[in-house]
Formats: C-alpha cells, sequence, structure tokens
C-alpha cells in the first residue's frame, strides 16, 4: 500500500537550521534524489519516484530508510517479492534508533508478505512495526486484511463450479493511495 512507502520517507531532518542529518554519509545528491523519489510518489508518479529512489541508493547502498521507501514503491508497482527483499535490506541495514526507516521496513514488509499469501508473516511484520510505530494505520489495516485472508482460507476453498474470493488488498490499496498525498515529511537542505 502506498500509505506505507510515504510513512517510510518521514526522514530526520534538522528544521530548525535547515541543515540535513547525515545517517551513514549520505551525500547530497543521494539527499536529493530520495527527496525527490518522495514527492513524486506523493504525486502518483511511481516508476519515476523508483528511479530516483534507486538513484540515491547507488551512492549509499545500505540506506535504510532509502530501501524501505524502495520496498513500497515496488508493493505499488506489484512487485512484491523485490519489495520483500528491499524491506528485508531495509531491517538489516538499519538501527534502532531509525524509528521511520525500521517501523516502515517492517510495514512495508508485511504488505509484500500479504501480497504474496504468506498471512502469517505478514500479521508478524505489522506488529513489528506497530512495536517501533504505533500510530502506523497502514500497519494495522495490514493485520486486519491478513486476519481476514487466513479465516477465509479456513472456511472455504474454490473448487472448479466455484470461483475464489476476490481479494480486498489491491482495493485497501488504491484507498491508502489517495489518503498519504500529505503523509510525509523530507530532508531539507
Amino acid at each position: 500500500m502506498l500509505f506505507l512507502i510515504l510513512v517510510a520517507a518521514v526522514p530526520v531532518s534538522a528544521a530548525e537550521n535547515e541543515t540535513p542529518l547525515r545517517i551513514s554519509g549520505q551525500t547530497n545528491d543521494s539527499i536529493n534524489a530520495y527527496n525527490l523519489g518522495a514527492d513524486l510518489a506523493a504525486q502518483g508518479k511511481i516508476q519515476e519516484a523508483l528511479a530516483e529512489t534507486e538513484k540515491a541508493l547507488a551512492n549509499e547502498p545500505n540506506w535504510s530508510l532509502a530501501l524501505a521507501q524502495k520496498a513500497g514503491l515496488e508493493n505499488a508497482l506489484g512487485k512484491y517479492q523485490d519489495a520483500l527483499t528491499s524491506a528485508d535490506a531495509a531491517i538489516a541495514a538499519g538501527t534502532p534508533d531509525m524509528t521511520a526507516a525500521m517501523a516502515g521496513a517492517w510495514a512495508n514488509r508485511a504488505d509484500a508478505l500479504v501480497h504474496l499469501g504468506r498471512y502469517q508473516e505478514a500479521v508478524d511484520s505489522a506488529n513489528q512495526a506497530l512495536r517501533i510505530d504505533p500510530t502506523i494505520e497502514g500497519a494495522k489495516t495490514t493485520i486486519l486484511v491478513a486476519k481476514t485472508m487466513i479465516e477465509n482460507a479456513g472456511k472455504s476453498s474454490p473448487t472448479p463450479t466455484r470461483k475464489a474470493p476476490v481479494s480486498l488488498v489491491p482495493v485497501l490499496g488504491a484507498l491508502a493511495v489517495v489518503a498519504c498525498a500529505a503523509g510525509y515529511r523530507k530532508f531539507r537542505r
């Protein structure tokens, strides 16, 4: 769900003096590319946002905040296995003091897992995101969807004469896109 990438795009900034706080040595080019990616995502230009985020990662491949953003963008593009890989990389590269990056990475991981049909893992990842940041509504939604899918799997199975139930995950993702446009802050120069 795109909402989650914008939650993950909540970088640390020094708003008072407009000087960016550098975490593990990001260059101005990396920060600018990351910010442009976040702006493009907010405008719904997901493919362009992904390209900018990848530019940021070209200079700093272990930047957990950019990796978390990349995971959310890949989810939005339906590249769920790639999103899972990016989220796992963000989690591995992050540090506990990077709350936004870690919460966003876990939430984006949960999203990818729902789309991959790994519902219990999705619940576990979303719960981890909520332990880090209890305000991530997207993680709560992911838990609801995953638990519903788990319950539905136990109640019915498709037969040749009956269609499989329609997944609500893409619908919820589309609704999240509409709701997220103002949900992020970015690095400041």
